[in-house]
């Protein structure tokens, strides 16, 4: 999840454009055009930084007051140097962000050339030039051969890459591993060299964007787990979970999500990271916690069974349950385009008072948020009728957007974290009528809208609920009726963001929701989600947007593969497949949380907690339960039966309550 954001510093790689690569940075001093505004104590020599980029090239002044220049080279009309220190540009278009450090839409000036001059402070026109035009060249280039070309200059600086042995904290360590690698953040990826030693976890990043120390370093020995993961529908990413360590630098963050070259590599790291003697000494179990950590969180061995289980027993809630299926199918909090997705539980965001008793209050569990509308549904069955199925053409699908992407994350944590969505929009907030105002209108466009068929994501129910203020002040725009976006307007029953997380929290944990979130998880992680029982369930989505669908790694048409990479990381991914069967239902229902109980711990905790971290929190959990020695349930009958009956997909009457309504009529 979103944390706390720093406003320290104002450039960071969110603000380059999609597939963009940082270059190289200097310190330099800007002759500011007077035909541009931004330079607002008119300064004639200002100090700043000039940092090239692949794509384009970014001035930012020291003076906060004065916006950060993107001038992208699709626009430059000249690029020369005047004598050994000062350089001349000349360009049809700046991209002017972040004045005053606030996370605004970008003002774009464009028209007549405005001519700029960066006089560099300790290097040399020449060292900025040759760079520079490599990078101009690729960028009128086709988009695949640019891509291609921008990729091979990203590898060969990488695999040029050396660490910096200075930077071991301690001289007697040991490498075992050094290698390229991309760590990866909601929507940035940060290339550098991955080491490890026989005691500590280290990156060093090609640049030092941030500031600081250069290196992010962690000791093995706090290390919980270490998780494959798919990244882009590949399997080349290895996810790393910490705890806090002794001695020594931290990495700062409760994980850290490596990208490879490719999945030998992954699991050469992997398993070089797992035979170090140190792994895990921290944890309570020591190294055999941190292997079935591993294991738990890739659902390896008889895990996924076990947790299963718990969960039918009534030992792990609804909550911790999803959120482990997140885990195990490889969604991930360090990754928009695989986040966690949650489902709506709730049909009722109307009344005055939510009751959870009500049948009626909650969403059919065993529908795709697309078939809930059944006049919608039937448009999508029309469609899917009609698509080909010639040979060669693309499987026919219902939907033609997905239930989770980055856009969508986005659309519901924007006033959390705005320089993602202004990354993700190309520098502007939505039209304000597409923007997160309202619960309820998102409820009713999400079974109304063609095209929208988003499910919720894991703050709904974790948070505090400060993701549906707008604490910044952000310039949302408004609607056509007149009416600014601020803060989400909140549902009748709900006094506050708090109070509706804490009623959300109890409607997942509630009877009905345990009766009926298998048939959700035969959709999403089971069976109806691909083949014949999805066609049968209404649940057939695009074919890329499945793993496995196609083999990237062996494409060799340029332009085909880029346009694949594209939409596979835009369009949407679903989670790994876990279930082949009928997920089994839940045996016991523990009662639900009490939102008065709730509403105190959600108004003192912080902005926002840290998904990594309840991914650990939620280890432990998981541990705890399976651990129980009591029979698999220890539900009563009555408990059992209500269960049954209030599963959407129960046709008849179950046996006991047959029997017990004839005594009651005999009687």
């Amino acid at each position: 999840m979103f944390g706390l954001r720093s406003s320290a510093k104002r450039f960071s790689l969110l603000l380059l454009e999609e597939e963009e690569e940082y270059v190289a940075d200097f310190v330099a001093s800007c002759a500011w055009p007077t035909a541009v505004q931004g330079n607002v104590q008119q300064v004639k020599c200002m100090p700043g930084s000039l940092r090239l980029c692949s794509k384009s090239v970014f001035f930012e002044p020291d003076d906060v007051r004065v916006p950060i220049v993107r001038i992208p080279f699709l626009f430059v009309q000249q690029l020369e140097g005047i004598n050994l220190s000062t350089l001349s540009l000349a360009t049809t278009q700046v991209v002017k962000m972040k004045a005053n450090t606030a996370d605004a839409p970008y003002v774009v000036q464009k028209g007549a050339p405005t001519h700029w001059q960066f006089n560099l402070t300790y290097a040399t026109v020449d060292q900025f030039l040759v760079m520079a035009h490599e990078q101009l060249a690729a960028s009128r280039l086709p988009y695949a051969d640019r891509k291609e070309a921008l990729q091979a200059g990203a590898r060969q600086r990488a695999s040029e890459a050396v660490f910096d042995n200075s930077r071991l904290v301690e001289f007697t360590e040991q490498i075992q591993y050094d290698a390229p690698a991309v760590q990866q953040t909601p929507l940035v990826q940060e290339g550098g060299r991955l080491v490890v030693t026989d005691k500590r976890l280290y990156f060093q990043p090609l640049h030092n964007v941030a500031g600081g120390n250069p290196v992010r370093s962690h000791p093995l020995a706090a290390v919980a787990a270490i998780a494959h993961r798919n990244s882009s529908l590949r399997p080349i990413g290895l996810e790393l979970f910490f705890i806090e360590g002794e001695g020594g630098p931290q990495w700062g963050a409760p994980s850290a999500f490596f990208a490879f070259l490719n999945s030998v590599e992954a699991s050469r790291a992997g398993k070089v990271m797992l035979a170090q003697p140190c792994l895990g000494e921290a944890l309570p179990g020591g190294r055999s916690a941190a292997a079935a950590a591993g294991s738990i969180l890739e659902a390896g061995g008889s895990w996924l069974g076990k947790v299963t289980a718990g969960w039918q027993a009534g030992r792990i809630s609804n909550l911790d349950y999803l959120l482990y299926c997140n885990l195990a199918a490889g969604r991930s909090f360090n990754d928009l385009t695989q986040w966690p997705v949650f489902p709506w539980v709730l049909a009722d965001y109307h009344s005055t008072a939510l009751d959870l008793n009500k049948p009626a209050s909650f969403r059919d569990l065993s529908k795709p948020i697309g078939a809930l509308n059944s006049q919608r549904l039937e448009s999508y069955r029309f469609r899917f009728r009609e698509m080909p199925r010639d040979e060669g053409a693309d499987p026919p699908f219902l939907y033609g957007t997905h239930y989770s992407c980055p856009g969508y994350v986005m659309y519901w944590l924007v006033r959390a974290a705005p320089a993602h969505l202004l990354r993700l929009q190309n520098g502007r907030f939505d039209v304000a009528d597409r923007l997160f105002y309202s619960i309820p209108q998102s409820w009713e466009s999400v079974t109304s809208n063609p095209a929208d068929v988003k499910e919720l994501i894991p703050e709904f129910f974790l948070s505090n609920g400060s993701f549906l203020l707008n604490k910044d002040r952000l310039p949302l725009g408004c609607r056509q009726n007149g009416k600014s976006v601020d803060a989400v307007e909140l549902p009748p029953w709900a006094d506050s963001p708090e109070d509706f997380i804490a009623k959300h929290r109890a409607a997942l944990e509630s009877p009905f929701v345990s009766a009926n979130l298998h048939h959700w998880l035969d959709l999403i992680f089971g069976y109806k989600q691909k083949g014949k029982a999805a066609e049968e369930a209404d649940n057939v989505f695009h074919h890329l947007t499945y793993e496995g669908a196609v083999d990237i790694e062996s494409m060799t048409n340029k332009q085909h593969r880029a346009a694949l990479e594209s939409q596979i990381n835009e369009f949407g991914q679903c989670p790994r497949q876990l279930f082949k069967e009928p997920h089994p239902p839940r045996l016991a229902c523990p009662p639900a949380p009490d939102p008065a109980t709730l509403l105190p711990s959600l108004t003192t905790s912080a902005n926002s907690t840290a998904g990594t971290a309840l991914s650990l929190a939620l280890l432990t959990t998981i541990l705890t339960a399976t651990a129980s020695e009591e029979p698999q349930t220890s539900a009563s009958t009555q408990e059992s039966e209500l269960l049954h009956e209030l599963d959407v997909l129960h046709k008849e009457p179950c046996a006991a309550l047959t029997s017990a309504s004839s005594s009651s009529s005999s009687g």
